[in-house]
């Protein structure tokens, strides 16, 4: 019974798909019994007009109605004059690839049957095994099958591009995402070095001053009543300028734009010995010097994050960092521990959470910058970490790539030369673009007979043109000025002028500020919140040094 009420369901389903419509047949068979036959089945079971059935004997005659003809449905034996096999399915393909084929073939092979719906049949059929019923049945099956598979594709095809446009949507967001964490970080940096040059060009320059007045206070004050307080004061004033230079260098390093990127990292090891305990050995080629200052400052910040990483989360008390080039283009900066180690997937996903760059974060702005970064570690194994970023031009330590060597406002100013005669004092020439610390530094020149100030320079590229113009015999030169730095100018004028003698000035105490200056060319190098007689003496020496040369 129930196999009887399906078929009973089987037949109201294929009446109802035919009716009211004629569906336009192919019917491609070499064998004129056969052809006869299978007309006949259709029109007994359908009855006239239900179908309309065209027949050729040959491919060729199937792709020439075809190319002129709409059909419903192609009913194809694979054995024919001009095409032999599963081959044939493909001739009909390329003429008609929407119009479903029902294979008709006198060969029981369930493996080829399966071959021929691989390749685009929607049914493989027995000649010697229908009837009407079924034939008709496969025909309107397929062609329903035929549909479903086109809306199917269609499907496909629609889900595809929504799946590309939220894709390059994502993408988008993802580098909008990006270059936003880029531009808070340098905002960031930016700000961290506004607020030092504040403290530097500001407030430190006022305390400098203010310990000139002291110090000469000191030097002429014979009243025991006022000498201990003044030395009270110019205790303080130390202290004040003591703890805003540690202010200054923890918030942008001098050190990492006066002297580049290779000293920054000799000092940020010393900072993490004294402040952390942890021993960092730099093995860096001193000529590797990136152009590009965001880079610079990024790989400044990744070290140092990822030194911190070191500290906290490694379990040793000894890290390694390299600097070296990869080609003229690309470098690399490499921080490694022999420490506990980490699983790399999970600690990417975890980074950043408290709050520091994180290794998802350093490897997203990396990627931004036109690097990449390769991470090795595992449990106990200890972690290398690689940064591989483009140097686009390379540089040498104090040689600043030409973005930083524009020309300032020339702001050099000769002055007029005293009434005595220049053989009898040492002509000095100012370069610092401080007014207040050089109106300081003048008083203090100006009480000894034997120094005369021949000119000042609020940049490089003035005191190099000053140098030029005025033949002084010691220039006290400031690291940090704005256009071509202290350390340049230094290298430029020391050799063209063998004569002449440099002392750097800096408000900082760092080693490596000190060693860029001396590689440079200066005879020393002294802070500026040292006692003006240090000055004093050391102008002499210095002169002595190049009068002798």
């Amino acid at each position: 019974m129930i196999v009887e009420r399906r078929l009973s369901v089987q037949s109201r389903i294929e009446v109802e798909l035919i009716k009211g419509s004629q569906l336009e047949i192919l019917l491609v068979e070499d064998n004129p019994g056969d052809a006869r036959l299978f007309q006949e089945h259709l029109q007994h079971m359908a009855g006239a007009g239900r179908f309309s059935i065209t027949h050729v004997e040959t491919l060729g005659e199937a792709v020439s109605c075809l190319s002129q003809r709409m059909f419903n449905v192609i009913l194809l034996d694979l054995s024919l004059p001009d095409s032999l096999g599963i081959e044939t399915i493909g001739g009909v393909q390329v003429v008609a690839p929407k119009v479903p084929i029902v294979v008709l073939t006198g060969i029981d092979d369930e493996q080829m049957g399966t071959h021929a719906v691989r390749r685009g049949a929607q049914d493989y059929l027995i000649k010697g095994q229908v009837d009407g019923r079924l034939i008709i049945r496969s025909i309107l099956y397929s062609i329903e099958r035929k549909r479903l598979q086109e809306e199917l594709e269609s499907l496909n095809e629609t889900l595809a591009e929504r799946v590309a446009e939220r894709t390059a949507v994502a993408e988008r967001r993802a580098n909008q995402l990006r270059a936003l964490a880029s531009q808070l970080s340098q905002a960031e940096q930016r700000e961290r070095r506004r607020l030092a040059r504040v403290l530097h060009d500001g407030l430190q320059q006022l305390l400098i001053a203010a310990k000139f007045r002291t110090s000469d206070l000191l030097g002429k004050t014979a009243d025991s009543n006022l000498l201990e307080p003044v030395k009270r004061v110019d205790e303080l004033l130390d202290q004040s300028i003591h703890a805003s230079r540690e202010l200054t260098v923890e918030l942008s390093p001098p050190i990492l734009y006066d002297g580049g990127l290779v000293p920054a990292l000799e000092w940020l090891a010393r900072q993490m010995g004294e402040k952390h305990r942890l021993k960092v050995e730099v093995d860096a080629d001193p000529t590797v010097h990136p152009e590009s200052e965001d880079l610079r400052v990024f790989l400044f910040e990744s070290v140092r994050e990822l030194l911190f990483n070191v500290v906290k989360h490694a379990g040793v008390d000894y890290a390694r960092v390299q600097v070296a080039r990869q080609s003229d283009e690309e470098m690399k900066v490499v921080v490694e521990d022999y420490g506990v180690g980490f699983e790399v997937g999970k600690a990417q996903l975890n980074a950043g959470l408290d709050g520091g760059f994180g290794l998802f974060s350093i490897r997203e702005r990396l990627e931004l910058l036109g690097g990449r970064m390769q991470v090795y570690s595992s449990p106990n194994c200890g972690a290398r970490l690689s940064l591989y970023a483009p140097m686009l031009r390379a540089g040498t330590v104090g040689e600043p790539a030409q973005p930083y060597a524009t020309s300032a406002p020339r702001l050099g100013t000769p002055l007029q030369p005293s009434c005595e005669t220049e053989s009898q004092k040492l002509r000095v020439l100012l370069a610092d673009d401080h007014k207040i610390f050089c109106r300081g530094l003048m008083l203090v020149l100006q009480q000894h007979r034997d120094i005369e100030v021949v000119g000042q320079a609020a940049d490089g590229a003035a005191a190099v043109d000053l140098a030029r113009t005025t033949q002084p015999d010691v220039i006290l030169m400031d690291v940090s000025m704005p256009g071509l730095n202290g350390v340049e100018a230094t290298r430029r004028i020391t050799q063209e002028f063998s004569n002449i003698r440099v002392i750097g000035l800096s408000m900082h105490e760092e080693a490596d500020m000190a060693a860029a200056m001396r590689e440079a060319g200066a005879c020393a190098y002294l802070t500026k919140g040292g006692p003006p007689d240090v000055l004093i003496e050391t102008i002499r020496r210095c002169s002595n040094e190049g009068a002798v040369a």
